[in-house]
């Protein structure tokens, strides 16, 4: 239990951290190491591929927000590894997936694709000198608190919960519960920031959490933007 008073949750993917290029394009960068020929597809084919490939992996959600990661028979990398056999499918690509993946799988951990909200650091500030813990709250897998480590973030965080560990997603209530339980404080202590209206804001305002929309139409465009608003609270 923390000894805070007031505390701030982020998400992770498109609030505290966005990738510098399309997930698609990431893919398609490391296949050509592996010889793919891709001259012959427009712009964007890759990562419409990907986001095809993604909604056929989430076409059926498991029910009560179960974790798709925490809930796959390989875990992780297993599912990682089956959506990348879906993507060569979809590109018409005839290479095999086992000996690409870790190549792949490897890439998404690296700083380099990665970049950090550019107010991030003026939150950590706020936060030290208002006395206000900072947690993570993500739809992620198991290598998420590797990546906070490798992009050096993760010890400005407790606690950082990961629904591939936890086992459920948000919006389920549980993780949210999760969070409240291990920081000891009611909802209107705590304050949450995240990129999607049904995932992050509904979840949390429901529960009188305060809750800020990351978005280009919404309440906040960065975490600068956040700091200075509740810096006026």
């Amino acid at each position: 239990m923390s000894s805070k008073e007031h505390y701030i949750f982020l998400d992770v993917g498109d609030t505290l951290l966005t990738m510098k290029k399309p997930a698609g394009e990431v893919y398609f960068e490391v296949l050509k190491e592996f010889g793919l020929d891709g001259s012959k597809h427009p712009n964007g084919y890759m990562e419409r591929a990907f986001r095809k490939a993604y909604a056929h992996m989430t076409r059926h959600p498991l029910p009560d927000f179960r974790d798709k990661f925490h809930a796959h028979e390989d875990g992780s990398e297993g599912w990682w590894r089956e959506l990348l056999g879906f993507f060569l499918k979809e590109i018409g690509s005839e290479l095999e997936p086992d000996p690409i993946f870790q190549s792949i799988f490897k890439r998404f951990d690296e700083p380099s694709v990665w970049e950090i909200d550019p107010g991030f650091y003026d939150l950590v500030d706020f936060a030290k000198q208002r006395g206000s813990g900072l947690g993570i709250i993500s739809n992620w897998d198991h290598r998420l608190k590797q990546l906070l480590a490798s992009v050096g973030v993760l010890d400005y965080f407790y606690p950082v919960i990961v629904s591939a560990e936890f086992g459920y997603e948000k919006p389920s209530p549980l993780i949210f519960q999760e969070a409240e339980k291990l920081v000891g404080l009611s909802p209107d202590k705590l304050v949450y920031c995240g990129d999607k209206v049904e995932l992050d804001i509904v979840p949390t305002r429901s529960r009188g959490w305060t809750a800020f929309h990351k978005h280009s139409e919404g309440d906040i465009r960065d975490l600068g933007e956040l700091t200075a608003i509740l810096k006026k609270g």
